[in-house]
């Protein structure tokens, strides 16, 4: 993917910024996610509007380094791939330089488009979705955090109010979510949650932590490390969220960049990749779907391979392949010949053998055993 323009100036709101061009922007996101753009447009799915009027963002970029149109157009871009293989490269743009020179009125419309673009619906683009949260609440916290800095910055008392109840709202919401499934007694249901609250929340801590020394505020502690340690308002249901993701989830649910090489996973939101480890549906979709060929096939079954070798303590690649081997006329053994002859071989290593063997409803059962199912908030 190319590379973001460079930044300039220092500091959390140094200087003027160069981003991305909307022209290239809009081009990864057709590359990477080009089908979440096709359907109609509703209050829900505005961001197709925004990917479609390009040159409302061009004009944005080329006049001010702040222009709304294009933090719309960023905020857009971002949406619809940080789900993907390959997510568009415009964290720190969104999160902290575009409000670096907004004035108060500025702000306020950004606002405005921040609480748009938290009403997009994330199952569009997400394979990530538990009990109706998912990575994208984080990212909104992610760039509320980053408003909400400058808010505090220029005296913004009103946008402060605001962003911080925006923030209050959601933090309530998916502890609300996670009573919920830890009630019901769900555990695979926790295990994807708590690894989604975890991510959100850490979102949300980053972004505060990185406010310049001189934001002084209260909500400064209100938002760091809730995550890690029980705190007043939360009891200690979001540590132990913090805890079982650590313990048992962060691992399984990373970029998996080698599968940026198979350009096959971009061309249909079935193929997005689910909660970690829990791929083994995901290979069956891989093995059967009439989208992709067996080159295609093969080269997920490189891709997770060369993942093996680099981390063999990831429980959902060895997952993954199992889903394919279960669905394929005889097994990966009819792919191998597709595959680079470094690579061959491996298929028949004592992991990967071990793990084709394996039941998904055994497989599953070891899942629920470290879930910590019982414990209640």
């Amino acid at each position: 993917m190319p590379k973001q323009a460079e930044i300039k100036g220092s500091g959390w709101y140094g200087g003027g910024v160069i981003g991305i061009a909307p022209s290239l922007l809009f081009e990864q996101v057709k590359s990477t996610a080009g089908w979440a753009l096709a359907g109609p447009i509703t209050a829900t799915t505005s961001f197709r509007a925004v990917i479609a009027d390009q040159e409302a963002a061009t004009n944005a970029h080329d006049a001010t380094p702040h222009g709304l149109a294009y933090f719309r157009a960023l905020l857009a871009a971002h949406f619809c791939s940080v789900a993907t293989f390959v997510p568009t490269d415009v964290d720190a743009r969104i999160r902290h330089h575009a409000f670096a020179e907004m004035t108060e009125d500025e702000l306020g419309a950004a606002c405005d488009i921040i609480d748009e673009a938290s009403g997009w619906d994330p199952q569009i683009v997400s394979a990530r979705v538990v009990d109706g949260i998912s990575g994208h609440d984080g990212e909104w916290f992610a760039v509320r955090a980053g408003a909400l800095g400058r808010a505090i910055a220029i005296g913004a008392s009103a946008l402060t109010s605001r962003l911080a109840a925006s923030i209050d709202v959601e933090l309530v919401r998916e502890h609300c979510v996670l009573s919920e499934i830890v009630a019901r007694g769900d555990e695979l249901a926790w295990l994807c949650a708590a690894t989604t609250v975890a991510h959100n929340l850490g979102d949300l801590s980053r972004v505060v932590e990185a406010w310049p020394a001189s934001t002084v505020s209260d909500l400064r502690a209100s938002y760091t490390r809730l995550g890690h340690a029980p705190s007043a308002r939360f009891g200690d249901l979001f540590a132990r969220a913090g805890a079982i993701n650590k313990a048992v989830m962060a691992d399984e649910n990373h970029r998996f960049l080698a599968l940026r090489k198979a350009r096959g996973l971009r061309v249909s939101r079935d193929l997005l990749l689910p909660f970690g480890p829990f791929f083994h549906d995901w290979g069956r979709t891989i093995a059967t779907h009439a989208a992709l060929d067996e080159r295609d096939r093969a080269e997920v079954v490189a891709a997770l391979l060369l993942l093996h070798a680099s981390r063999p303590e990831q429980r959902g690649v060895l997952r993954a392949l199992a889903g394919i081997n279960d669905n394929t006329s005889r097994g990966l053994v009819a792919l191998e010949h597709l595959l680079p002859a470094r690579l061959r071989k491996t298929i028949s290593s004592g992991p990967i053998r071990d793990a084709l063997k394996t039941p998904e409803s055994v497989f599953l059962a070891r899942m629920r055993k470290l879930s910590e199912p019982r414990a209640r908030p």
